[in-house]
């Protein structure tokens, strides 16, 4: 008999709920993601990272990690989504990685507020099911030439750990095979 039979559900929960959280309340989640796009934003060498939910027709950020503490974006903001990068991104009209955003901003009719963009790459987040929970995006305020196909694998890479971590957190099945995350 598991040592658990004789435990409520909400008791359980209780007790997985609390050892979830650190001393600093930020959940292990949280901290595991803020981690994650920490070496994102360092081996790729961008100012900010971030995960964006698609929400009724809005992008949120949900995980911001910037190279200072003044980042441009703030979690909880959003932006309509069909004047982002990131949705562009996620349905083939603009490519992952861009150097130099400014060189491309009006060939793709970018809105002005992406003036201040220098380089981009973005990936899209989806759960082992295939659905799309939205991206994992970096940007710079400088052109980076550097920025290729290899970085753009790093963030898909980093995307598949991201979505089996939010779906951990919304208690989704992440006992799925690594390659079923792509």
């Amino acid at each position: 008999m598991p040592a658990f039979d004789h435990v409520e559900w909400s008791e359980r929960i209780a007790a997985v709920t609390a050892e979830a959280y650190g001393a600093d309340g930020i959940s292990y989640i949280e901290r595991s993601i803020g981690g994650l796009l920490r070496i994102v934003r360092e081996q790729i060498d961008l100012e900010v990272v971030f995960v964006g939910e698609f929400v009724e027709g809005r992008r949120v950020f949900r995980h911001v990690v910037a190279k200072d503490d003044d980042a441009i974006i703030e979690v909880g903001q959003s932006h309509e989504l069909d004047k982002t990068v990131c949705q562009r991104i996620v349905d083939g009209r603009m490519p992952n990685v861009m150097e130099s955003v400014a060189r491309v901003r009006t060939q793709y009719g970018l809105p002005p507020v992406c003036e201040v963009l220098g380089a981009h790459i973005g990936v899209p987040v989806r759960f082992a099911d295939g659905g799309l929970y939205g991206v994992l995006c970096g940007f710079s305020l400088e052109p980076r030439d550097h920025l290729c196909d290899r970085d753009v694998r790093r963030m898909e890479m980093a995307a598949n750990a991201a979505a089996r971590l939010i779906a951990q957190a919304r208690g989704l099945d992440v006992d799925v095979p690594a390659e079923a995350l792509n």
